[in-house]
């Protein structure tokens, strides 16, 4: 089979209830072979693994959809002939998510490479968009889009568009990006030696960090929103339960103190790891404003203005 253009990785942990939506927004992309799926499972007790198998529709655990159909020619992507396919899937304990992206990347046979969070969603349209811009640019090795924040209904909480890259706030160790609305091929991923297994919480902003110090890469944006971040209370981060003082606000319970005050400690972790190959310079109020792309912040609140509380789809209507 022809290689795919695009292969996204799920690392999934008991997030089973919000599994299938996250599938399905990537099958809703009818991109076909072009496309394929991984799903890093770490061995979760809820109905992940059911989900998992009603799309694998036969593929075991542990072994390629390019081997096991050689074998069993009638195989599909599952009962439904739907298209894109699970192409290697897992159920085992890894070291974490960033762990997981790495293995997940490690089966990866498409030339651009992303991953998508369990309780997340692909915003409709997102991959045809790419796919045009791969076109336009074929030496472009990074593109990125913007962002959705959804509440636990998938109503628009905050609107981020796709933004052009900034030097200025690329020095101050701010890249620009949010999470996995970005999409980078997997010679990229390798010349920068893959996902920081140290990172916990942002593992992404290392890597965007990576890709652009190390790596010398500048992405382009290429669509105004590729991705739906759901804030939601299990959520690992969601603002239902970090916030900037987490530990003193006493709205919060004494479980999400804690989380709070764990969350706050790991990323000024992260912080310093960072420091092994870049110094940031210290933003100050001339190149905020020098740097923001003021345009799309408008039109992100134009957006905002009229989509608040609605269904994230209604803005695709």
């Amino acid at each position: 089979m022809s290689q795919p253009f695009l292969s996204i990785i799920i690392a999934n942990y008991n997030y089973g209830r919000f599994l299938e939506e996250a599938i399905q927004s990537v099958i809703a992309q009818d991109m076909g072979d072009q496309v394929e799926l991984i799903i890093c499972d770490a061995a979760s007790t809820d109905n992940s693994i059911d989900v998992i198998k009603q799309y694998a529709n036969g593929l075991p655990p542990n072994t390629s959809y390019f081997d096991w159909i050689k074998h069993n020619p009638s195989l599909t992507t599952n009962n439904q002939q739907l298209t894109t396919k699970i192409t290697w899937w897992c159920r085992e304990k890894d070291g974490g998510q960033s762990a997981a992206f790495n293995k997940g990347f490690s089966h990866a046979r498409g030339r651009f490479l992303t991953w998508l969070n369990a309780d997340d969603v692909m915003l409709p349209g997102t991959l045809r968009t790419l796919k045009l811009a791969i076109e336009q640019h074929p030496m472009c090795e990074w593109f990125v889009g913007g962002c959705f924040w959804l509440d636990p209904q998938m109503k628009i909480l905050n609107c981020g568009r796709g933004r052009p890259f900034s030097e200025i706030r690329f020095r101050e160790g701010n890249v620009g990006v949010w999470g996995p609305s970005s999409f980078f091929t997997k010679r990229l991923l390798d010349a920068v030696g893959g996902v920081d297994e140290r990172f916990h919480f942002s593992m992404d902003t290392d890597l965007w960090l990576r890709f652009a110090a190390k790596a010398n890469a500048r992405y382009l944006p290429f669509c105004k929103y590729a991705w739906g971040l759901r804030m939601h209370p299990d959520a690992k981060m969601s603002g239902h339960n970090f916030t900037a003082n987490g530990e003193l606000d006493m709205r919060h319970t004494e479980a999400e103190k804690k989380a709070a005050s764990k969350y706050r400690a790991q990323r000024e972790k992260e912080t310093q790891l960072r420091l092994e190959y870049f110094s940031p310079r210290t933003p100050t109020f001339v190149s905020h404003i020098l740097s923001t792309s003021w345009f799309q912040v408008a039109m992100a609140k134009f957006d905002l203005l009229q989509y608040k509380g609605r269904h994230y789809l209604e803005y695709f209507k």
